[in-house]
């Protein structure tokens, strides 16, 4: 079975039309425009649904946005540091946002290891869980923040080995959600994991045999995102299109699919029900893209189409 994405990408299909600029857009995002691109940007597939936009955090220091959650009143957004097309990785850092005002309200840098920082959730009492290609970090927020870093604010790991990867993930009712952004479809799997993996003493690898649960979803997945009533919401992308879908958490079975603007990322739940995400069209390391839309977005899924 050809998956929904590709066959956007092989029929050309796209139900918006071209992306376009609009200054119009533009003068509604909230945050700090980059300097580097002109202060517009794309106007997205499912507009209409989208109730709150913030210029994504870091872009004039070279910062490309990956992951994103909401945590206690704030959003916070992972991204690491390239404007160079071949190099998908760098320094990341984890920024603080005001939902309200766009405003950035603290930050830290993740430990040198993290190249990617492609997904963060937000996992109650304080902790967040950043996900790189084959590690996963627990850490403590308050610390961080207060120390700029997150030197002495880890608080366990989680080494990934065979089909099991972290290039993005999600935390509901005490199993981690991860896996892998793939081209392929047989490499093309989420995978949930034990939080209690976080308290082993010693960090040995796992793989797939340590999951509780597996299934297969669309290729080119880059976020996930847990609603209120447990259904799990994907997002797909690359250079040239974007989807998201709804889909059961149990079977993987797709329930609802959107189109979805260029370059979106992760994705994250408010308490109000509202979808936020992000996307890297425009970033430093994608200022050629055709699509401009480094933004953190805010979504009413009610108006998707």
């Amino acid at each position: 079975m050809k998956s929904p994405l590709r066959q956007l990408i092989r029929t050309g299909l796209c139900l918006f039309g071209a992306l376009a600029l609009s200054t119009a857009a533009s003068a509604a995002i909230l945050g700090t425009p980059p300097s580097y691109i002109p202060a517009q940007a794309s106007t997205p597939p499912n507009s209409q649904a989208i109730t709150t936009m913030i210029w994504a955090p870091g872009l004039n220091d070279g910062f490309v946005p990956q992951g994103i959650t909401y945590a206690d009143g704030h959003l916070l957004v992972s991204s690491y540091q390239s404007d160079n097309p071949k190099v998908g990785g760098g320094p990341c850092r984890i920024y603080q946002l005001d939902p309200r005002t766009g405003r950035t309200t603290g930050r830290f840098d993740l430990p040198p290891t993290v190249r990617h920082a492609g997904g963060i959730v937000y996992a109650g009492k304080g902790m967040l869980i950043v996900s790189d290609t084959r590690r996963l970090y627990r850490i403590d927020l308050a610390r961080a923040f207060a120390d700029g870093n997150s030197e002495h604010a880890l608080q366990g790991t989680i080494s990934l080995g065979g089909a099991v990867k972290g290039s993005f993930v999600d935390f509901r009712q005490g199993s981690i959600l991860t896996g892998a952004y793939d081209k392929k479809a047989e490499g093309s799997k989420v995978f949930y994991l034990p939080y209690a993996l976080f308290d082993r003493k010693t960090d040995t690898v796992i793989d797939e045999r340590a999951a509780t649960r597996s299934f297969s979803i669309t290729p080119m997945a880059q976020g996930a995102a847990f609603d209120a009533q447990g259904y799990l919401w994907l997002a797909f992308s690359n250079s040239k299109h974007g989807l998201v879908q709804k889909v059961d958490p149990v079977s993987g079975k797709v329930l609802e699919q959107h189109t979805m603007v260029n370059g979106i990322e992760d994705m994250g739940f408010d308490p109000q029900g509202g979808l936020w995400a992000v996307s890297e069209a425009g970033s430093p390391r994608w200022s050629k893209w055709k699509t401009i839309f480094p933004i953190v977005f805010r979504m009413d899924v009610s108006k998707l189409q």
